[in-house]
């Protein structure tokens, strides 16, 4: 009984310990000032294949790879649209709430919602965030502008989920960025 102890013991001893990551940038401290223009960034859709806690890589460009030691720390759309809402309160126009499965959203002057077409890295060492967004205002559901974003970053290693977090987040500014730049000031 002993050697299978220590067998079990040696063995969950050489397993990878599990990294629980979240998106975002090192952001500037702004104070938040009343009035101005509310943006809620609702729920965000994401595909099933990224429904999931794990990351994912995709291999030869059909192949879906969840990692087993790297997972979001929360679910992924939610993730998405904190991101997104984090990036938003950077600028100092605008103050921008994010969806939360416990709360209604504030009053805000406009919506934005994101649907998620892929979000992983690749073997080829590529990292990709393809989605469409719109805004609209809060009293209409015609859109007032809307893009298709496909962001690509070269020179991610993979395996190394914390750099795919990274530059994942960086695609996150930028589409929060041309977001912004479209909202009526």
């Amino acid at each position: 009984m002993g050697s299978a102890v220590t067998l079990f013991l040696g063995c969950a001893a050489n397993e990878p310990l599990t990294s629980f990551y979240v998106l975002g940038q090192p952001q500037k401290a702004r104070s938040v000032r009343g009035g101005g223009t509310v943006v809620f960034v609702n729920r965000v859709e994401v595909p099933a294949y990224l429904a999931r806690t794990s990351l994912v890589t995709m291999k030869g460009g059909i192949e879906v790879q969840y990692s087993v030691t790297a997972r979001w720390a929360e679910p992924l759309d939610q993730g998405i649209s904190r991101a997104v809402a984090d990036a938003l309160n950077q600028n100092s126009t605008l103050s921008a709430y994010r969806f939360s499965p416990s709360a209604p959203p504030p009053p805000h002057n406009y919506d934005v919602r994101i649907r998620i077409e892929k979000f992983e890295g690749n073997d080829n060492g590529d990292v990709t965030l393809q989605a469409r967004w719109e805004l609209t205002t809060t009293d209409s559901s015609e859109a007032i502008s809307s893009r298709r974003v496909i962001l690509r970053r070269s020179g991610w290693q993979p395996g190394d989920y914390a750099g795919l977090v990274r530059f994942l987040s960086q695609e996150i500014s930028e589409m929060s960025r041309q977001i912004a730049r479209s909202i009526p000031g």
